[in-house]
């Protein structure tokens, strides 16, 4: 018998990096407890709350939230999806902002996915050389990644996420409950970056992942249970090597060809776990070609993938000169190499720079 989602006990994991310490709060109904969190944080007296307009209902309710609490509320919607992205669009939510009167002591609360969390992340670290930022993320993709780690920015035409900053916030909300509202295609792409840390961890999470039942998001005591070990990874890794100088390349596992086809496809076609579920099977291929992987783990993966509704195979029409060519761009190259991330098998990773062109692609060729 499940438990249903107020039976579900809450997680809390802190995130210390550097100076930082900060809540990670996990569970259904944590959004009702964004008040109290922002009075024992000691937050401002005024939040720029920058939400997805496709997920206002959320936002208002933490609006509300704060209100409670005598926060000023200041409202910013954002069009979903990845060109809000953009200089143009950080320009106008800081130009709200400075007419609003937010001020340094005050706060930015970036409400929706991985779009909203990165702009209005990047908002937080360069309005007014730097405020204070809470994320609470409305997606699985967001909640077990990028509202994590502190890495903010926008896209340039020529390059996905190539202006930004590495800023923490004062603490993160992740209310489970809004999971149930996902659209499929959604879900399965938050379970992408699943996967990706099942890989990352070890055979038990991963196995715990392969195992995860179809439709998502699944049980909630369990799903909490899985976010939790998602974060705790991450954060552990991040704590380590916050600006990506050695060991947080490792969270890059799949996405130095998943950026590429993003790239190549013209960003929409691909959303962005759909471009990591194919960039994870590159990787495994080019495991096995260069390190001697097994491939059961690649055959084990893309049987994961294609059971939660991921693709597997790439659109023809992606040319593969063009996914290369995105790749040499990607902030993980250095002028003379791919950085790749591989696996010996899950909670093994090994970081290969140039691999074999013609093992990139045939890697890339395969998923054709």
């Amino acid at each position: 018998m499940t438990a249903g989602p107020r039976d579900v006990a809450r997680h809390v994991v802190w995130g210390e990096i550097g100076v930082r310490r900060f809540p990670v709060c996990i569970g259904p109904g944590e959004t009702a407890r964004i008040g109290e969190l922002w009075i024992d944080r000691g937050a401002g007296d005024a939040a720029l709350v920058v939400f997805d307009g496709a997920v206002k209902p959320h936002a208002d309710a933490v609006a509300d939230r704060l209100r409670d609490v005598g926060v000023r509320v200041v409202p910013v919607a954002v069009a979903p999806g990845e060109p809000s992205k953009s200089l143009a669009e950080l320009e106008r939510i800081c130009r709200v902002a400075a007419r609003a009167g937010i001020r340094r002591t005050d706060v930015v609360v970036a409400v929706g996915g991985g779009v909203v969390g990165d702009l209005a992340g990047f908002v937080a670290a360069s309005y007014q050389r730097g405020i204070r930022l809470v994320h609470v993320p409305t997606t699985l993709l967001a909640m077990v990644d990028s509202a994590v780690g502190g890495k903010t920015g926008v896209d340039l035409p020529e390059a996905k996420n190539y202006v930004g900053a590495i800023w923490q916030p004062e603490f993160v909300v992740m209310d489970t409950e809004l999971l149930s509202t996902l659209p499929a295609r959604e879900l399965s792409c938050g379970f992408a970056e699943v996967v990706k840390y099942g890989l990352l961890d070890s055979v038990e999470l991963f196995t715990r992942v392969e195992r995860w039942p179809d439709p998502l998001p699944g049980d909630p005591g369990a799903l909490v249970g899985l976010i939790r070990d998602c974060v705790a990874h991450k954060l552990n890794v991040v704590a380590q090597d916050e600006r990506e100088l050695g060991l947080r390349a490792s969270l890059n596992l799949g996405h130095t060809v998943g950026h590429g086809i993003e790239a190549a496809a013209g960003y929409g076609r691909y959303h962005h776990g759909e471009a990591i579920s194919l960039g994870l099977l590159a990787a495994l291929r080019i495991s096995h070609e260069v390190g001697g992987a097994s491939l059961d783990w690649r055959e084990r993966t893309l049987a994961v993938l294609e059971r939660h509704a991921l693709p597997t195979r790439l659109d023809p029409d992606v040319a593969v000169e063009d996914i290369l060519g995105a790749m040499g761009r990607d902030k993980k190259a250095t002028a003379a190499s791919f950085n790749m991330v591989l696996i010996d098998e899950p909670g093994t990773v090994l970081l290969r720079q140039n691999p074999p062109h013609e093992v990139v692609v045939a890697a890339i060729e395969e998923l054709r």
